[in-house]
């Protein structure tokens, strides 16, 4: 397939078939998605292949009990999770997920901005975690060999809600942390396009032809 192609077809796939995802496979496009730029080419990353159903439903189990622990805090009703919580544990019905940690970057550039005083999360602010947006490139990267290649993934953050839960039960420890699920597999439904806004609303051109 095309770089161009994959680029404009690829889709979110939320339901896949039952057929296996060999491991092999998960690692080829893994191995594409190492190759994204990212914030000093520190590769901060990290990738948990995960293809065994117990454990997807293990991580499962654990998302569905913080959403419900939310629940009854803010006293949201059981109809009314239940959108939230079929969107957050998805990846359970995958053959293969991969689970992406990273650890927070800090440029020379950083380090002054620590030396004039500001905090971590004022610098976090000003800078928009590069580290978070290397994950991102590497994960794009990773959908759309993944597409190349006949897999449907999808790109999740839901599960977040329990993620000191989720590390702990994967074994990531400081400074990593987890940052992005991916849910791979063949597609059972390929969804239609829901479009994309016209470049004129997303882009302004500073200059002249």
């Amino acid at each position: 397939m095309e770089l161009e192609q994959a680029i404009v077809s690829r889709r979110s796939v939320r339901k896949f078939t039952a057929a296996a995802v060999a491991t092999a496979d998960v690692l080829a496009v893994v191995g594409s998605a190492v190759q994204a730029a990212n914030a000093g080419n520190e590769q901060l990353w990290h990738f948990h292949v995960i293809t065994d159903a117990g454990l997807k439903d293990e991580l499962a189990a654990i998302v569905r009990r913080k959403l419900a622990d939310l629940g009854t805090q803010t006293g949201t009703g059981a109809e009314e999770l239940k959108p939230v919580v079929a969107a957050a544990t998805l990846f359970a019905g995958a053959p293969a997920l991969v689970a992406v940690t990273t650890a927070r970057y800090r440029s020379r550039a950083d380090r002054l901005l620590q030396k004039a005083g500001l905090s971590e999360a004022e610098i976090d602010g000003l800078r928009c975690r590069p580290d978070l947006q290397s994950v991102g490139a590497a994960v794009q990267t990773l959908l759309l060999a993944a597409w190349a290649r006949g897999y449907g993934t999808c790109y999740m953050t839901g599960p977040l809600v329990a993620r000191p839960e989720l590390e702990a039960r994967l074994g990531v420890k400081a400074p990593q942390s987890l940052a992005a699920f991916v849910a791979l597999g063949r597609a059972a439904i390929v969804p239609a396009s829901r479009g994309r806004k016209p470049l004129d609303a997303v882009v302004t051109v500073h200059g002249t032809d």
